[in-house]
């Protein structure tokens, strides 16, 4: 992937949440590795699958599930720090969307990424339910679009 520009601002994301960078997170030159960015990108969007998840009538048995993840490396971050975690909606189909991320240091964006998720029911695909509107809608980009 590479990331259009205004995927390189902080400013573009409705949701930023700041991880300190660990000891663990780090190869033996003091770069966060690319396993740890990795990690960095799932604690944020668990905590939004989690609140899909809580918005799911009990009676559909549904899950969102992970099919694709696309990470850019734009340059190098390094330890100690904190890595600030942006996050949004970058786009809505039938029974698929995609989370935009991007990691920053310093204000500075190292590393951008598009994951893409399905809502699935009874083992197969399965159109987005309406409980996910009010958190997709506070999640949008402001490039945010919407399959018909």
């Amino acid at each position: 992937m590479k990331p259009t520009p205004d995927r390189l601002s902080l400013d573009t994301y409705p949701q930023v949440t700041d991880i300190a960078a660990r000891f663990a997170d780090v190869d033996m030159f003091r770069h966060l590795n690319n396993v740890a960015i990795g990690q960095f990108y799932e604690e944020v969007r668990f905590a939004i699958v989690a609140r899909l998840r809580e918005a799911l009538p009990t009676d559909r048995g549904g899950r969102v599930t992970v099919v694709n993840v696309d990470t850019a490396y734009l340059r190098e971050a390094r330890y100690p720090g904190l890595v600030t975690v942006a996050t949004g909606l970058a786009q809505r189909a039938t029974r698929s969307f995609v989370l935009g991320q991007a990691l920053f240091q310093n204000g500075v964006c190292f590393s951008a990424a598009d994951t893409t998720l399905v809502y699935v029911e009874n083992g197969a695909p399965a159109p987005l339910p309406a409980a996910f509107d009010d958190i997709f809608e506070g999640l949008a980009l402001p490039s945010s679009s919407a399959a018909t």
